[in-house]
Formats: structure tokens, C-alpha cells, sequence
């Protein structure tokens, strides 16, 4: 099974995107537009339209995910077109190494598929490039209002909703009930609002630390390349914020910015984690979770799969409980749009398959096939029946209750790709020991030019 994990790391390579779009620079996007402002939107001028029978072909690319979410896709296009007759949805899969470089190309070349799957971190840029159709005039008000409000933030520019939001994951920690037991760890937080505080998290780490033997670890962290940007869930919930309220200027270095710094970095001075645990490692959080090099890691819901299937954590007896706190609780946002091109040849079609994908049952049957949390309000209050451990999944699910909008603002703004690269780069070098003073300011250097 490809995980997502392996296609973070880019073993697959880029030539299986090379259909994706001809030659031009990948960086082309990255100037366009501006980001002051927020435009006026008027929902519902085509809502009808996009109800009606339609014919025609579509393009859809996505990068291979596991087993479930290829199924959830094949599903969707099987229904569709069995709904519209005379309608074929192509489905484009490729590795998601050089995906987004494909799309540029083709974007450029005009040879992009009609529509394609975007994570939330990376839509900014292409919403303010102005690459994107606008689907304010094929949702209702009352549609909207049916997605939670900080998954359809995710999709808007400057006001604007560039897509829909397919789904959604975020970071949980899953243990090994075993060695907490041999530890002395107690009852583990099963609600959000008992979540262990940092001390208390730090209590466990210890705990765990010292019934141990030396080559294994309390813990793993999930940071790791692309996946860099789970750290700010630590500066959340010490209180700080990447930008200023009106995301004009970077709020950082701050207290709360040197605080997490310091309490991330001692992760590594007190052995709680790998050495080799590093942003820059191509071994991940579940890796050394299912090599029984940690007894506890964290971890986003749709590595479930893997750690529950037949080549997963052997016995089963593993459990899942919530991210620490500090001031407040926060966490990460992970997950998908679907998106089409503004230059589509058919935009009603589009739009029409965009609003298909998220019908609720559409949803529901891709969330439960892929292991992964809904972004509709009416699903989200829902035990859905997932394929895998849907006790732990019901965790994270109840973890993206700490997904606050600023956080949703703060991980879609246009130039969020290029703050994720100064944390991949920042964060390594501080935990082999560069001052969290010049972190700080690198990031900070990043973040200001994202705000510019």
C-alpha cells in the first residue's frame, strides 16, 4: 500500500507527473496577485445550474494515496457518471513528489487537468495567482453553512472560495498500552478537556525515559518534512500566533514563539525523542512507532491504516489519546481541497462534480474508505464506520475541535508553502543547535515576506 508518508518523501519521483502539464518554470505562479483586501461574494447565482443533468469530460488529478482513497475516487466516478449519462470523469493519479510542478506546468501550458486536489497549505497560492474557478455562484447560503466554518475558510481567498474542502486530518497520539502500564502512566486523557497538560506530558516522557532501555525513546514527533508545519501547533498552544491579528506582520519572536522553541528542543537534550527523529529524517513518526523504537508518537489519522492493518502494529494493543496543552488547546490542519481550473472548458461541469464530491454520502463513504474526518457538519457529528480502529479515529475527530480559525488563516495564507520551507530549515538547524533567537528571526524573515 502507498502511504502518504512515502510519497512525502519523494521516492516516487516526478516523471509520472510529466502528463500532468508541458515545460514552463515551476515558480511562475509564485508573484501573481496580491493579498490586501477581501472581494464582495454572492452565493447561489447558479445553483440551479449545477443540479442539472451534464455531459461531457472531466480531468481529475490527485496523487496516489492508500488503497481507501483511491476507492473513494473510483466511487465518486463510477456514481456520477452513472447519474450523468454521456459524462466521463478521467482520473489522473500520480506520485505526489513534482505533483504541484506538474500542475504549474500545465497551468502554463494549458494542458492542467479540469480539476485537481490541492492541500490546504498550498490553495493560497493558487487562489491569489487567480488560476482557480470561483464556486461562490454554485453554493447557497444554506450549502455553505453545511461544511464546519473553518474547513470552508480554508477555501477562500480574500473572500472568495476557490474549491471545496474534500476533507480533512489532523494529529493525534496514539500509545502502546503496555509500556505505559510498565511505566506507572495512569489513565490516559479520553477527552479533549482532560488532555495532558505540557507538564503533564512531560511527566509521562520521564516516566516512560526511564523504564527504557537506551536505544529506544519516549516518543516521536510528527514534523517532519512537508509535515513541518505541525510544529506551530506548539507556538498555538503557548499562547502566540505566527502573524498579527490582521496577518500584516509576523508576530514573531515572541514569549510564546521561545517558549515552545525551548520545550520542543529539549525533547532532545532530555532523550525523550530519536536522535534521528529530525525534520530532515526520512524516518517517520509511525516508523518508529511500529518499530517499537517508541512507545508513544504522534501521529495524523490516516496513518491509521497503516499502524491497524496486516503489516501494522502487531497485537493491537495500542490506544489513542489528545495533543497536550498549554494556554489553549490547538492543533494542525491537514487535508484536501478539490479544486478546477478558471479556465475550464465546461464550468457548470466542474462545478457540478465539485458539489457531487461533497454530497454527504459521497463523503462519507471516501472519509470511512480512506480513514480520514469529514468537513460537513452533519458527518462530523457522526460515528462513522471507518475501515480501521474507528476508536482512534474518533479521536482525532474529536482533536479537530481545537482547530481554530486563526490557525486556518494562518496555514492558508498565499505564501504558506514558502513559510514550511523556512520551518523545515529553521527547525533543523535549532535542534542541532542554532539559538532559538536566530530561528525565530528566520522564520520570521519568511513570514514577513508572506504578509508583504
Amino acid at each position: 500500500m502507498t502511504t502518504r508518508r512515502a510519497f512525502l518523501r519523494g521516492a516516487l519521483g516526478t516523471a509520472a507527473v510529466a502528463g500532468l502539464g508541458g515545460c514552463s518554470s515551476v515558480h511562475s505562479l509564485d508573484n501573481a496577485g496580491g493579498d490586501a483586501g477581501t472581494r464582495s461574494v454572492t452565493y447561489g447565482a447558479k445553483a440551479r445550474t449545477s443540479g442539472a443533468k451534464r455531459k461531457g469530460t472531466l480531468s481529475l488529478a490527485f496523487w496516489g494515496g492508500n488503497d481507501g482513497e483511491k476507492a473513494g475516487f473510483a466511487y465518486a466516478k463510477r456514481k456520477f457518471e452513472q447519474a450523468n449519462p454521456g459524462t466521463h470523469i478521467d482520473l489522473r493519479i500520480a506520485p505526489f513528489d513534482g505533483f504541484f510542478a506538474g500542475i504549474d506546468r500545465g497551468i502554463q501550458s494549458g494542458t492542467a487537468p479540469d480539476l485537481f486536489r490541492v492541500d490546504y497549505t498550498t490553495i493560497g497560492r493558487y487562489s491569489k495567482a487567480d488560476v482557480l474557478l470561483d464556486v461562490s455562484p454554485y453554493f447557497t447560503t444554506s450549502e455553505v453553512d453545511a461544511f464546519l466554518p473553518a474547513l470552508w475558510e480554508a477555501v477562500k481567498y480574500r473572500g472568495v472560495p476557490y474549491g471545496v474542502p474534500h476533507q480533512t486530518d489532523t494529529s493525534c497520539i496514539v500509545y502502546d498500552k503496555a509500556a505505559f502500564e510498565t511505566a506507572g502512566v495512569g489513565a490516559v486523557p479520553q477527552r479533549p478537556q482532560d488532555a495532558w497538560t505540557w507538564e503533564e506530558f512531560s511527566t509521562v516522557a520521564g516516566k516512560l525515559r526511564r523504564t527504557l532501555p537506551d536505544n529506544k525513546f519516549p516518543f516521536a514527533f510528527d514534523w517532519t518534512l512537508a509535515g513541518a508545519y505541525r510544529w506551530l501547533s506548539w507556538l498555538y498552544q503557548a499562547g502566540g500566533t505566527l502573524f498579527n491579528a490582521d496577518r500584516t506582520e509576523a508576530a514573531i519572536p515572541s514569549a510564546a514563539a521561545t517558549k515552545a522553541l525551548d520545550y520542543t528542543r529539549s525533547f532532545f537534550d532530555k532523550k525523550w525523542v530519536p536522535g534521528n527523529n529530525t525534520i530532515k529524517t526520512s524516518i517517520y513518526s509511525d516508523n518508529f512507532f511500529l518499530s517499537r523504537t517508541v512507545p508513544m508518537s504522534f501521529v495524523g489519522d490516516f496513518l491509521v491504516p497503516e499502524l491497524a492493518g496486516k503489516d501494522g502494529y502487531k497485537g493491537g494493543n495500542w490506544g489513542a489519546t489528545f495533543l497536550p496543552v498549554d494556554r489553549r488547546a490547538a492543533t494542525d490542519l491537514g487535508g484536501n481541497a478539490i479544486v478546477a481550473r478558471k479556465n475550464v472548458d465546461d464550468p457548470d461541469l466542474a462545478a457540478a462534480f465539485l458539489k457531487f464530491l461533497v454530497e454527504e454520502n459521497m463523503m462519507k463513504y471516501f472519509c470511512e474508505k480512506a480513514v480520514e474526518l469529514p468537513t460537513l457538519k452533519s458527518l462530523s457529528g457522526q460515528q462513522l464506520d471507518y475501515a480501521y480502529r474507528p476508536d482512534v479515529v474518533s479521536v482525532c475527530s474529536r482533536q479537530l475541535g481545537a482547530l481554530d480559525d486563526y490557525i486556518v488563516r494562518e496555514s492558508t495564507v498565499a505564501g504558506f508553502a514558502d513559510i514550511n520551507t523556512a520551518l523545515q530549515d529553521q527547525l533543523e538547524l535549532a535542534f542541532h543547535g542554532q539559538p532559538t533567537k536566530t530561528t525565530l528571526g528566520a522564520v520570521a524573515l519568511q513570514v514577513n515576506r508572506a504578509a508583504s
